[in-house]
């Protein structure tokens, strides 16, 4: 089987509703030198972030030929599946070397974040005493590849097969933020 090439507008839309069952939007566009369509001046997030309101769900075929038409367009998936902890980079990326140890945690990254996926309704579990936010239920959301500044550290699939990753408990995952914070004592901050 191919690899996911989630660079790719079709194959990411194909892969997130298709073998996920993620509820998917296009967000803002980033457009190179001009910033995000939000017109926000100093927006932090270009392109990765929803159109404010209710969220426009539609099928595969049109979120494809949404971001086709749509340079730079933010792909959103909405944490309806899955709970979303955003945490610093270096935070996140310490717990990473342990966690991959144990099963693969589904890991986005960013600039200045990393964005671990744990089941639904636990991430409330995940960040006591650890710097970071938890995104969870209907009206909060995360923005994948192929949008701007964006990559998957970890996938949410099996590469070998294209089956979902299982996802773990807020508390499984929360444990190793915690010594990953310990161990990195005052370096690492919120």
């Amino acid at each position: 089987m191919e690899p996911i090439d989630t660079r790719q507008p079709g194959a990411a839309v194909s892969a997130y509703a298709g073998i996920l069952e993620w509820p998917l939007t296009v967000g803002y566009r980033n457009r190179p030198r001009q910033g995000c369509t939000c017109q926000t001046e100093e927006c932090r997030t270009p392109g990765a972030h929803p159109v404010p309101g209710r969220p426009n769900f539609r099928s595969v075929e049109e979120i494809q030929q949404e971001l086709e038409a749509s340079p730079g367009a933010g792909l959103i998936a909405w944490t309806t599946v899955f709970d979303a902890l955003v945490v610093p980079r270096p935070l996140g990326m310490a717990a990473m070397v342990s966690l991959d140890r144990v099963a693969p945690v589904p890991c986005l990254v960013t600039e200045d974040h990393v964005v671990l996926l744990v089941l639904p309704a636990t991430g409330r579990y995940a960040l006591d005493d650890v710097p970071g936010e938890v995104r969870s239920g209907s009206d909060q959301w995360i923005a994948v590849p192929p949008t701007y500044g964006v990559r998957w550290d970890t996938t949410p699939w099996v590469e070998q097969t294209a089956t979902p990753v299982q996802l773990l408990h807020g508390r499984d995952v929360g444990r190793h933020l915690r010594e990953a914070k310990q161990a990195a004592g005052a370096e690492v901050q919120g």
